[in-house]
């Protein structure tokens, strides 16, 4: 079934995000080749949900080891993240 990640993120400034913003739409397609689907939502000034969709969980379990490494690196741009994750009932992509 297929597995979704939701991230929400605060940057610690609006260049931060930006910043952050840039590198995702450049590394993330490369960094997450496997993923049916990436969705980069700027929801303010300092903050963004970031969604990725995985056919299922064991793709999903995969991708982790590359989020993991991708935050360590900008860690010091990010004031806060929060994640939710779980099989998706819907996940509708035309």
């Amino acid at each position: 079934m297929t597995y979704v990640r939701m991230n929400y993120f605060e940057y610690i400034s609006k260049e931060a995000g930006d910043e952050l913003e840039a590198q995702y739409i450049k590394n993330a397609p490369v960094n997450f080749p496997d993923a049916t689907a990436l969705v980069f939502l700027r929801t303010g000034p300092t903050t963004a949900s970031l969604t990725s969709i995985y056919p299922d969980k064991d793709t999903f379990e995969k991708a982790a080891a590359q989020r993991k490494k991708s935050i360590a690196g900008v860690a010091s741009k990010i004031k806060n993240v929060r994640l939710e994750e779980g099989e998706a009932s819907l996940a509708l992509i035309r």
